[in-house]
């Protein structure tokens, strides 16, 4: 590591052990639970960590408050976003109601706003969990992180504290433009940092694109770690990044609401290391809450371990995945999201990205589906819980993408439907192509 890098990187473990360690004691759990699944001491820390959670949402929360005499997690109902949503109250451990609080907010793959609430231990775990699973990427702290992201749909970073984390955000959408990713591949190669990226997938397809349209040669650089996240990673992405960089990489599966869920190992693996350190996971059949064999696909659910301010038991993710066993360790040979149709801006231009992210913006609406109906024309089913008197703004900021002459149109509906996969649609093509 340089030697700016190592004073991060120390700087960063030194004001740890000053608070008391939290976060390293949470990484060597991680380490512990990840790396050795079977041993006694890590199958005895899962089992406590989960006994404990039910134990307190039972006995904390109104929701679970009739569960108090549960004997298994089995005893518990499976929970999704909407259920949630509509009785927030409940949910909130009444131990941890007037504490410190961090709260983060979602919508994208759904299209449905939703917001939780997390304990400063749950953030921690978080954290933890970020770095062990960056690391095994290839990336330490300290390295320079370049992070493509829609950044308008997500709460951004002040300048210090992205001085301090090293970060270099890129708003996905400025990637249209291509003198933008000849800086971001200038700035690297010229960079004398270790560098990381993290981003969406779609992100680094666009950048592999535009140098084969250039046939160019690869890229010098320290690119030491690339982790894709929110969208799948096909074959062309995965090997013209290593074809021009030299970097392997890898695929990450979380959620805003609870953190990293799972992730490939490098070896050009496919399957989904999961991160049964930090979660109970099943995967349940599509119409009950049966548990499917392995190797069929089903609904992951996820029990988050270490949430206390809102316990999360038996969520549904509204993702689809199948969970399998090598060498006594679970991973998914495979996992899909929902539902998301190719949608064209007015200039005919593909959108890469799921646009319904922005509805982040905008909590009170339930649900969000966007429908193209036509080139240049749109339609967005909306379902909100009382009038929404932002439809002026959110038509304009959905036109800084579209297309300021998109010709867009609004319908409130009371609930968008699932397909008979249990999936969502939340961006449509309705286009006579």
């Amino acid at each position: 590591m340089k030697i700016f890098e190592l004073l991060r990187n120390k700087a960063f473990w030194t004001l740890d052990a000053l608070k008391g360690g939290v976060k390293k004691r949470h990484y060597n759990e991680i380490k512990l639970l990840i790396e050795n699944p079977n041993s006694q001491e890590a199958i005895d820390c899962k089992e406590k960590n989960l006994q404990n959670i039910l134990d307190h949402a039972a006995q904390s929360t109104d929701y679970y408050q009739k569960y108090k005499s549960h004997t298994s997690i089995e005893d518990f109902p499976v929970i999704n976003k909407n259920i949630i949503r509509d009785d927030f109250g409940s949910f909130q451990s009444k131990k941890f109601v007037g504490l410190p609080k961090f709260s983060v907010s979602t919508s994208g793959s759904t299209g449905t706003p939703f917001t939780i609430h997390q304990d400063k231990n749950k953030r921690l775990r978080n954290i933890a969990d970020t770095i062990f699973f960056s690391e095994k990427a290839g990336f330490k702290i300290g390295f320079k992180l370049t992070y493509f992201r829609m950044w308008n749909a997500f709460e951004k970073k002040g300048v210090f504290s992205r001085f301090l984390q090293n970060i270099v955000p890129i708003d996905v959408f400025e990637l249209k433009d291509k003198l933008v990713i000849d800086n971001v591949i200038d700035n690297l190669s010229k960079s004398n940092s270790s560098n990381s990226w993290l981003g969406y997938a779609s992100a680094y397809k666009e950048i592999c694109k535009h140098l084969d349209k250039k046939n160019s040669s690869p890229v010098s650089s320290n690119l030491r770690s690339v982790i894709a996240m929110s969208e799948r990673l096909d074959d062309y992405t995965k090997q013209n990044i290593y074809k021009y960089f030299g970097t392997e990489v890898v695929s990450r599966y979380s959620n805003v609401e609870n953190g990293i869920l799972a992730q490939q190992p490098l070896g050009n693996v496919k399957n989904f290391e999961i991160n049964e350190a930090s979660y109970f996971v099943e995967v349940l059949e599509l119409k009950s809450n049966k548990t499917v064999e392995n190797g069929i696909p089903g609904r992951i659910v996820i029990t988050d371990l270490f949430n206390y301010y809102v316990p999360m038991l038996r969520y549904d993710t509204g993702d689809i995945g199948i969970k399998d066993m090598i060498d006594g360790k679970p991973f998914f040979r495979e996992v899909s999201g929902r539902k998301v149709d190719v949608i064209y801006n007015t200039k005919d231009e593909i959108i890469t990205v799921n646009l319904v992210l922005l509805v982040n913006n905008y909590p009170e609406l339930k649900q969000c589906q966007l429908i193209q109906k036509a080139s240049g024309t749109y339609h967005f089913k909306l379902n909100s819980e009382q009038q929404f008197l932002r439809e002026k703004e959110f038509v304009k900021e959905f036109k800084t993408y579209l297309g300021e002459d998109a010709l867009i149109s609004i319908e409130y509906v009371d609930e968008i439907p699932l397909l008979a996969s249990g999936k969502r649609r939340v961006m449509v093509n309705e286009m006579q192509i």
